[in-house]
Formats: C-alpha cells, structure tokens, sequence
C-alpha cells in the first residue's frame, strides 16, 4: 500500500463511522462535511478578522498606492511590509479553499473505489469494470473492512449508493451518456430526462460556490483595488466556472459533498461576519463657512452669544422700582457711606454760619 492510499483510508474511517450511526451512505457524506466544516472553523475566523483588519488599513494602503504610483514593485514591497505589520494576509480567503481540496480528491478516490480503501483488491476486469475481493489484513485496515458499510457495499452496492432517487456512484456524464460506473454494471440514466436530478445538482453546487464568493466579496469591496485583490477577484469569477466543469464527471457524492460545504460556508459567514465587527467609517470634516466657522454656521445659522455673567441679574435689578428713601447708589451691590462722604456734605452747612 502506497502514500496515496494511505491518505485517501484517513477518509474511508469517518465514512464508515459516520455510516454505523446514520446507516445512509448520503447521510454519512453529509456529516463527514460538517465534520471538515467545523475543524475548518477557527481559520475561517481567522480569515474574517483578517479581512475586517484589511478595511481598516485602507487609507494607508491608499497612501502607499498614490505614493508608488508608477512603481509597481516598490509598491507591491511596501504593501507586503504594511500587511506583515498589521498581522493580514491577503490572501486569506484561499485558505479553507486550499485546506479543502485534498478532503475532495481524498474523497473522490473513496466514492469512486471505495471498497479498495477498505481491505479489499480492486481486479480489474473487461468493459473497464472493478471486481473487489477481501484481503487479508489486521489492525486499522481489518477495522474498516469489517465494517457495516464495507459489508454492505460488497453484498448490496446499488442500493448503499441510492440516495433521494440518485446514485452517489453516478455523474452527470455517466447518466447524459447512459454510462455506468467502474463498481456497478447498471447504467446510469438514458438521456437528457434521467440526467436532469444530477444536472440541476451540479448547476446548485455552481451557484452556490459563485453566491458564496460574491459574500466574500462584499467585504472585500473596501480594500481598494490593489494587484492581490484583482488576483483573488479573478479567482472568483473563474472557481465556480471551473468546479462547474469537474463536477459534470465527479461521482454524485463528491458534488453532494462540495454542496453541503457551500451551504454551511453562506450560512457561516452570515454569522460570522455579524460577530465581528466592521472597520468604523470615517467621521466627515465639517465644511468651513465664509467666517471661518462650521458648515452650520456658514450657511446663515448664527450661534447665540454668551451670556455674561451677572447680566440677566443687573436686568432683573432694572426692572425693580427704586425703593423710598433710597440712599443713591444703593442696591445690591452699594456699599456704606464713608466719613470722606458725611464731611463733604457737611461743609454747605458751615457756609452758612459764616454769613451770619
């Protein structure tokens, strides 16, 4: 047994544990996708926090671009050094797509062959069929082939592999063509109305995957149009063209597969991108008016002058009728008569002594 086989066995184990419980071959395709989604969960994290980083780096980065204008390298330099110091990779978004490709060639191998992952030979024989016959084999190999769906795909594999009136073994090609499969004589489809279930599937798993990248786009709508975001742009409009393609002959399985990842990666990011929050928008300027004060005042909305203090008191004081007998200058303010007063008003008096 070689590396390769080896890796595509560590998919084999889940599908047949998952399959002792839920006893569907579609159900246990299914909950191995939830299982990879969700190892898959803290990166995916990771990545939306790198994004939301991204967006708020974005004057700077737009600094940098005005700034290099013309020197693509130099450019690109300082912007890998901007990125590295705010901890941001931008090309995060490729990583639970990188991650994902081998569990989907791993699994592929297992749909297609499954049998020879699980302690049995594959003889080829005429017509390009795979005939399977157990092995001798102990430990973890011996596990798996004494396995219920190991005994089940060996004594009843057409209907292991029917699912909501499809078959995991089948493609798109197989049942347009009226082909069947490398582990089952029995045709597929006969023509365009027997293939229309696992067309409309594979047209599903295409929008779903295009859906899935515009979401992602739209937070990436803030972060200018530097050469790695226009790099990753293109990838998104080209991914759901080309899985599009290799899923027309993918075994049924492998498309459910890839389907369920769409679906929870929409319904993941929703939530995800709600719990962490967005860059904070820039606070406008206020618009400076013809004398120099804000946008509100320019535009004939004057403020109202302090008031100083004591004023509306000394106003309230004008109002007050004058007391009777009210020495002048008294109030609340007036202070007592002084000596230097009493004599100057006693001196008309001594003049009039002297006359006499």
């Amino acid at each position: 047994m070689g590396f390769f086989d080896g890796f595509v066995q560590l998919f084999a184990a889940p599908l047949v544990g998952f399959y002792a419980v839920a006893k569907s071959y579609g159900v246990a395709i299914v909950l191995l996708t939830l299982a990879v989604r969700i190892l898959l969960l803290p990166l995916s994290i990771k990545q939306t926090r790198s994004m939301r980083e991204m967006q708020r780096i974005q004057p700077e980065v737009k600094k940098l671009q005005a700034k290099n204008k013309g020197n693509r390298q130099k450019m690109n330099e300082e912007l890998m050094a901007l990125y590295k110091e705010h901890g941001v990779n931008p090309f995060g978004g490729c990583g639970p797509l990188v991650l994902q490709m081998p569990v989907l060639f791993g699994l592929f191998y297992v749909i297609r062959q499954p049998l020879k992952y699980m302690g049995y030979k594959a003889v080829e024989i005429a017509g390009g069929m795979v005939e399977f016959s157990p092995e001798t084999v102990t430990g973890f190999i011996g596990r798996l082939q004494d396995s219920a769906l190991a005994n089940e795909l060996f004594r009843n594999p057409l209907e292991v592999h029917s699912f909501l009136g499809l078959r995991l073994d089948c493609s798109s090609s197989a049942a347009l063509n009226g082909d069947g499969t490398q582990i089952l004589q029995q045709v597929c489809g006969n023509g365009i109305l027997s293939a229309l279930p696992y067309l409309l599937l594979v047209l599903l798993m295409g929008g779903t995957t295009y859906y899935q990248q515009k979401q992602m786009q739209a937070t990436q709508s803030a972060q200018g149009s530097n050469p790695q975001m226009q790099q990753m742009q293109m990838l998104t409009k080209f991914m759901p063209a080309m899985l599009m393609v290799f899923a027309f002959n993918f075994p049924t399985g492998v498309v459910i597969y890839w389907l369920t990842t769409n679906v929870w990666t929409i319904v993941q990011q929703r939530i995800i991108l709600r719990a962490v929050p967005a860059a904070p928008a820039a606070k406008p300027t206020p618009a400076v008016g013809p004398a120099g004060g804000s946008g509100a005042s320019g535009n004939g909305a004057r403020k109202a002058k302090p008031t100083p203090p004591g004023a509306r008191s000394g106003e309230a004081l004008k109002k007050q009728p004058p007391k009777k007998n009210a020495v002048r200058g008294s109030g609340p303010q007036a202070k007592k008569p002084t000596a230097g007063a009493a004599v100057s008003k006693a001196r008309p008096a001594s003049k009039k002594k002297r006359k006499r």
